[in-house]
């Protein structure tokens, strides 16, 4: 009889993607084996073709399936479910393992700001083609905004850049909000050398801005969207979110919950970052009539 100190039950089970368990099973166990962070689970992925005795009846089947169910269930895709918002974000087509930031041409950064909930900021930058790359992120709850400067700071420098190299650092409406004493989180965070502008908050537009430059690789339409694999917490948010069922254009808006799981703010900071332009001055010569 095995020692009952030292043994422990191992249980075996199989599923598919999507279902209603879809991301307690992803949280569980793909995103470790994702990771390579697997310590109590073990991740043994087997598609159709992976077993012999499947007849060809049964792989017609999945291959007649549309929308996210072909993906799920034929390719064995984790990164979709059902009511899934961004169906076109593809894991091997737009998480880039490695990026030169000597390709960068413009520097610009966006912050998500909260307490209990994350604070984020992404860094992010666009090449001489137009495309835009997130190379790093910034995540943490319960900090104040000069813990979080510093760590912004740090993140920014180890790509060989300052704070006024940013062609742009936006943050959502919030941040500029008058607090009862009068102050602003902004203020705080022009204390410690970041100035902040309002992003673009424009929610229906800025998901769209990120549904275009996803592409879609399956209709031959290429991506302009690129995100490094260091932004975990970034990747990890972006295939769990869901159309809102009131407002289909829109995400459905997801808190973290209290250990601070989930959440959307990952995905707001990076609609300000897309959304937001930068600041054009036109100058114009005037002449007499």
């Amino acid at each position: 009889m095995p020692d009952g100190r030292h043994w422990r039950p191992r249980i075996y089970r199989t599923s598919n993607p999507g279902g209603i368990g879809h991301a307690w099973y992803r949280k569980r166990f793909i995103e470790p084996f994702l990771e390579g962070k697997e310590t109590e689970t073990r991740f043994v992925p087997a598609k159709v073709d992976d077993n012999r005795f499947n007849n060809p009846e049964y792989r017609k089947v999945l291959e007649n399936l549309s929308g996210w169910q072909k993906r799920a269930w034929l390719d064995g895709d984790w990164d979709i479910a059902a009511g899934q918002f961004f169906t076109t974000f593809r894991r091997e087509v737009h998480v880039i393992e490695d990026f030169d930031d000597r390709r960068a041409v413009e520097w610009f950064a966006a912050l998500d700001y909260g307490f209990t909930h994350y604070t984020v900021c992404l860094l992010g930058c666009k090449d001489s083609d137009g495309n835009l790359f997130i190379v790093d992120e910034h995540a943490e709850r319960l900090w104040l905004p000069q813990r979080h400067a510093n760590a912004i700071r740090a993140m920014i420098n180890r790509h060989g850049v300052v704070t006024t190299d940013l062609k742009r650092f936006v943050a959502g409406a919030d941040v500029f909000s008058r607090q009862s004493d009068g102050t602003t989180v902004a203020a705080q965070y022009a204390r410690h050398g970041f100035d902040l502008r309002c992003a673009n908050t424009d929610r229906v537009n800025g998901w769209a801005e990120i549904l275009s430059r996803l592409g879609d690789v399956d209709s031959g339409i290429k991506p302009t969207l690129f995100i490094h694999k260091r932004c975990a917490r970034l990747i990890e948010t972006l295939p769990s979110l869901q159309h809102d069922p009131n407002r289909p254009e829109d995400v459905l808006k997801v808190d973290a919950d209290e250990d601070g799981n989930g959440g959307d703010d990952c995905a707001d900071a990076l609609r300000y970052a897309v959304a937001s332009k930068g600041r054009t001055v036109t100058v114009r010569k005037l002449t007499g009539a």
